[in-house]
């Protein structure tokens, strides 16, 4: 099996009060430890998470991004995408703050 990524997105200009704990305190709550990538002119972060299941690590996320901590940062600012099948040419976007966005099934 391939491992592939799945990517946390937040884009800061949507949050003002980002505070990157928060979300490493979620993930490692649960044994996750993202990778992190930032925007050089300060416009999103990424935490990339590394699996061989994207559809159990998508399901594994999914209760995470409703609790309090995460839910109002995540329709506000978030975005979730994942390699498909032909890597990231093949991107899938898995969620999106702003719900006119399509979003894709798992590959």
């Amino acid at each position: 099996m391939l491992i592939k990524c799945l990517t946390i997105q937040i884009l800061l200009e949507l949050a003002p009060q980002f505070d990157r704990q928060t979300i490493l305190d979620t993930l490692h709550a649960i044994g996750r430890f993202p990778e992190i990538d930032e925007d050089e002119d300060g416009k999103w972060i990424a935490f990339n998470l590394f699996t061989e299941d994207l559809h159990a690590l998508w399901t594994e996320l999914g209760p995470v991004f409703e609790q309090p901590a995460m839910s109002p940062l995540m329709h506000a600012a978030g975005i979730v995408v994942c390699e498909g099948d032909g890597g990231w040419a093949d991107d899938r976007v898995l969620f999106h703050h702003d719900s006119t966005v399509a979003l894709n099934e798992l590959p």
